[in-house]
């Protein structure tokens, strides 16, 4: 997904003002360079407190480069407003959300910081079950495609998941995948998304994740698995050949340094 000029120049300017705590995160990072645009900009802290100083700070700098700023709303776990200049427009949001995640948010020279791929991918997964939007089911799918399996991205999601196993995951997001050829005519994309093929391929992926999250383990619910340096989804017949990764507050790196360290390095190359 190229970014718009507005969106380049907004995160370009804003990119100081990001740290390990107040980071982009969202569909923008998780589509670069894939069809699908995106008409906002998030940007996740974990204390609302912090969410309100940085919009207050951000649309301070907005506003004295010429940049004019309509709020949408303002409330204690949410600011939305509308970025325009020169013809031009985004929607700029800064959200709350846990903390909770799987690794450190990474350093960017784009975005200042952004969370880890495979958080934005179980993240997705969060979404496409938590809400009804067909612009996740587009998202679910890239991120089955360039980042995680789906399978184990939902096994993997399911630790944040109160009430919900991986299975209830899965036919979750089947019964809230209801869409027709109109909702996904709203979702900007180029190519536009076909949707047919989508829902097929949703489907099909859907069933191999149902498959694999069948075969696993409940004492291993809620990890990741590595395969040498790589978040991989495992053959749940022989576990023992990965290590395992849990999450935890503000995330980790593996324990290996030396795994630690190149996979730093793969994140900062975006995976």
């Amino acid at each position: 997904m190229p970014l718009s000029k507005i969106q380049a120049d907004i995160l370009h300017l804003l990119a100081a003002h990001r740290d390990p705590e107040s980071y982009v995160a969202g569909s923008t990072p998780l589509n670069l360079d894939s069809p699908r645009f995106s008409s906002d900009i998030d940007v996740f802290h974990d204390k609302s407190e912090r969410a309100s100083e940085a919009a207050e700070e951000d649309t301070a700098l907005l506003q004295k480069h010429g940049f004019d700023v309509k709020w949408v709303r303002q409330e204690l776990s949410i600011h939305t407003a509308f970025i325009s200049k020169g013809g031009d427009a985004t929607k700029l949001e800064w959200v709350v959300d846990s903390d909770f995640r799987f690794f450190p948010t990474i350093a960017d020279e784009t975005f200042g910081y952004l969370l880890h791929r495979v958080d934005l991918a179980t993240n997705k997964v969060a979404a496409a079950y938590g809400r009804q939007e067909p612009r996740d089911i587009v998202d679910l799918i890239t991120a089955h495609d360039r980042v995680l399996a789906l399978g184990a991205a939902i096994w993997a999601s399911a630790g944040r998941a109160l009430g919900l196993t991986p299975e209830g995951i899965v036919n979750e997001i089947r019964r809230t995948s209801r869409y027709t050829e109109k909702d996904f005519r709203k979702v900007e994309s180029d190519p536009p998304v076909d949707p047919a093929a989508t829902m097929i391929r949703l489907r099909a992926l859907l069933e191999q994740a149902e498959e694999f999250v069948m075969r696993m383990p409940t004492d291993k619910v809620g990890l990741l698995f590595l395969e040498g340096t790589k978040v991989v989804q495992p053959d749940p017949d022989h576990l023992d050949k990965y290590q395992t990764h849990a999450g935890q507050r503000r995330g980790h790196w593996p324990s290996s340094p030396e795994i630690s360290a190149a996979m730093f390095e793969k994140a900062l190359s975006r995976l």
